[in-house]
């Protein structure tokens, strides 16, 4: 999850515009996806992600880690967990999605325990759940060296002390940093 210093993930009216993406971010980001196999989104991050990736995976101007970005992200299993969508449509360039209307956490045990890759999470409605719910293995987050002064917070409805554990940290030339956190 990519966050402003002051921990959000996403600016005023769902803006992220801010978010420092490169070359090295980009090849992050590959590997990241190659080693999922399930995403599970809310709503407001699966139509972000469907809107956008289906139409760059078309841009001929691409560069190569974001056609690869965009196959992943358009190809790899996803189930989209949301109250008020009536549908998500698979088409040529968005495939294998499946609407489930209400977070079911036992149905998410049971992904869990099947061998496999990793579930990545989109949202921070949804991972605040997951979270509460201790349905978390890793926080991955993508710090973004910028102030955005509102917003999305992450994880800001958990209500709740949780805490984490550093097992690895990443800076980026960029100036993001990457650390990633156990329960």
């Amino acid at each position: 999850m990519m966050l402003s210093i002051d921990g959000y993930f996403e600016g005023p009216g769902h803006d992220l515009s801010w978010h420092n993406v490169d070359d090295e971010f980009n090849r992050f980001a590959v590997g990241m996806l190659r080693g999922a196999d399930l995403f599970i989104y809310g709503r407001r991050m699966y139509q972000t992600m469907e809107g956008a990736w289906p139409r760059m995976a078309k841009d001929p101007t691409l560069s190569k880690e974001n056609k690869e970005i965009a196959y992943l992200i358009n190809n790899t299993p996803k189930i989209v967990v949301s109250r008020t969508l009536e549908k998500a449509e698979e088409n040529e360039g968005w495939k294998n999605v499946r609407l489930v209307n209400q977070l079911d956490l036992d149905e998410i045990r049971r992904i869990k325990a099947q061998p496999g890759k990793n579930i990545l999470v989109g949202g921070s409605e949804l991972s605040t759940a997951l979270a509460k719910a201790g349905l978390i293995d890793e926080f991955w987050f993508m710090v973004t060296p910028v102030i955005i002064g509102g917003g999305t917070p992450i994880l800001g409805k958990m209500g709740q002390k949780l805490k984490l554990r550093l097992i690895s940290a990443k800076s980026f030339k960029s100036g993001n940093v990457l650390m990633c956190f156990k329960p």
